[in-house]
């Protein structure tokens, strides 16, 4: 478990900023739901009193740029992430929105040094399944009448793509047992199926709202599908597997083979809406 949430491994996979937002429009574009997710979790709220605003995670700011309008002009949002190469992405999102903003780079810990009910808002998109123990801060740092927005996967999330991994593991290790890939220990952190349950000691009311998405790519376009694996490869393989030639060859195989028998490459990317009062 520590191997796969060590912050070293998780800095690796997203320190690539241009990277990462072109994964991000990436999904965006195959995606068979053209809604944001953001922007349809804050319709749900009246955020026309929230002034001071905390995005947990907040990596290059999607979150906070769905802000826009939605707050008082003099609204402050303080953006917290581990991988200081955000900074300039966040501010940026933060002037976009229209309202001042603040980064730090100094991780998830920090929140324990803010006083009791010092936000009024706390959203968080993708993020919480690395420090679900924090949500009893969260609420903490919360105000009586705040609100916390989270966003999380699903863990059917990639579950064909999860399956495929398997497959080619098991292939090649046929002796032994093939364990959770990175990816499924972290959704067990915190997903869609069991978020509403660690919430609730924390939170008097919570407010769940499915997100249901599906990624398809016909098959002249599994160079862009495969672009996405190789960004997200260490939350598929662990250790020697995530360089391992052989497999990752058996890997692209197998997708190329789905491609041209089913037409497309097909990946569940539901998601969830959790929005926490009390």
């Amino acid at each position: 478990m520590e191997k796969v949430l060590d912050k070293r491994k998780i800095r690796k996979v997203f320190r690539d900023v241009q990277k990462h937002l072109a994964i991000a429009q990436l999904i965006q574009r195959f995606s068979t739901n053209k809604e944001d997710i953001r922007k349809t979790a804050l319709m749900q709220v009246d955020l026309s009193n929230c002034h001071n605003v905390l995005e947990l995670g907040c990596a290059f700011g999607a979150f906070t740029e769905a802000l826009k309008d939605k707050l008082p002009p003099d609204a402050k949002i303080t953006g917290i992430d581990i991988i200081p190469e955000y900074r300039p992405f966040y501010l940026d999102a933060c002037r976009r929105a229209g309202y001042e903003g603040l980064f730090s780079s100094s991780g998830i810990d920090k929140i324990k040094k803010y006083p009791s009910g010092s936000f009024d808002l706390v959203i968080c998109s993708y993020a919480l399944y690395f420090f679900p123990n924090m949500i009893s801060e969260i609420a903490r740092i919360l105000k009586t009448d705040g609100v916390f927005i989270t966003i999380t996967h699903s863990k059917k999330d990639m579950r064909e793509m999860v399956e495929i991994v398997k497959k080619i593991l098991k292939q090649n290790n046929p002796r032994e047992n093939v364990q959770s890939l990175p990816l499924e220990i972290i959704f067990d952190q915190f997903s869609a199926e069991n978020g509403k349950e660690l919430l609730r000691p924390s939170f008097s009311r919570i407010k769940g709202i499915d997100f249901k998405n599906t990624l398809v790519f016909q098959p002249q376009e599994l160079d862009r599908f495969l672009d996405y694996f190789q960004f997200k490869k260490s939350f598929f393989l662990m250790g020697p597997d995530a360089h391992n030639k052989t497999i990752i060859n058996q890997l692209l195989h197998e997708l190329q083979d789905t491609a041209l028998k089913k037409n497309s490459v097909i990946m569940c990317k539901d998601d969830k809406i959790f929005i926490c009062y009390g």
